[in-house]
């Protein structure tokens, strides 16, 4: 379940910033407030599942790299530090290949200290591989959305993070898999954010396609890393923006600017870019 948690044009651009700063305060204040409520039931603020991506695009020293790198950022004292200022949060994960080989999945785990930390970090880099063959990321995404129908889960936000390197295999009739479109949909009627942290090794336009294809919800965003040697690296900047409260009101409230990109809030948010609507897109080059 989830917790619930015209005259001077000076003076009208002087308006127009106080009211979106107090917007800004709201949301955080809204935000904060629903958080406090859910872990005073014994929720969490965020629930977060990892859908990593281990099809034949991945070879067995990129997997090892990637939960590597996974691992080491949740190890980091900046995502402990995050942690622990959003009252906790729940993780699990899913990795995901082709249809025809079964989902590796970890269920839900609560994560508040630096010991609950290492050990879902141990987890990761442990598990062993299954996957390869097809990229069937609509099914990897769907069983994500599954962990989400748990009843004993609580928690005021939900994302699924989302990995991988390139796009969704299409076949010339679709098997028993989901696609990522309807996937997506059915993450967007749920309520549930979907980012991406897409590879950019083998693919030129993958950060289009997650774009387009994957990310949705509220605050949605794809991160960029342009190898596997990055992904720790990205991921630690990805779980920044996805748990820290502060951040989460900060995208609430972005407004497009007139060019068409949006305009980054004051104050510096963990990582840097530019800004696509409606989306973030979060580039480390």
């Amino acid at each position: 379940m989830n917790c619930l948690g015209l005259g001077n044009r000076t003076d009208l651009w002087g308006l127009t910033r106080t009211l979106s700063a107090l917007g800004s305060l709201l949301a955080f204040l809204l935000l904060g407030a629903g958080e406090g409520a859910a872990q005073a039931k014994g929720c969490f603020g965020t629930a977060l599942v990892f859908a990593i991506d281990a099809s034949g695009s991945i070879d067995d020293d990129e997997y090892v790299l990637q939960m590597a790198g996974l691992s080491q950022a949740l190890r980091s004292p900046e995502i402990a530090s995050a942690v622990q200022g959003a009252g906790g949060v729940a993780m699990a994960a899913v990795v995901w290949s082709d249809t025809a080989v079964a989902t590796s999945k970890v269920g839900w785990q609560s994560v508040r200290t630096a010991q609950d930390i290492e050990r879902f970090a141990r987890t990761m880099e442990n598990l062993p591989r299954v996957g390869g063959g097809g990229t069937d990321l609509g099914q990897g995404v769907w069983d994500a959305l599954d962990l989400f129908d748990d009843p004993t889960l609580c928690a005021t936000r939900r994302v699924v993070d989302v990995s991988g390197d390139g796009k969704e295999t299409l076949y010339p009739r679709r098997r028993h898999g989901v696609s990522i479109l309807v996937a997506k949909r059915r993450a967007e009627d749920s309520g549930i954010t979907i980012n991406g942290l897409a590879i950019t090794d083998e693919e030129a336009d993958i950060e289009e396609y997650y774009l387009e294809n994957v990310a949705v919800g509220v605050g949605a965003f794809v991160i960029l890393a342009d190898s596997f040697d990055d992904f720790g690296t990205a991921m630690k900047t990805k779980l920044l923006r996805e748990i820290t409260p502060i951040n989460q009101a900060q995208l609430r409230e972005m407004q497009p600017a007139n060019e068409g990109t949006y305009q980054e809030p004051d104050g510096p948010l963990p990582g840097r870019g530019r800004v696509t609507p409606p989306l973030w897109r979060v580039s480390l080059r």
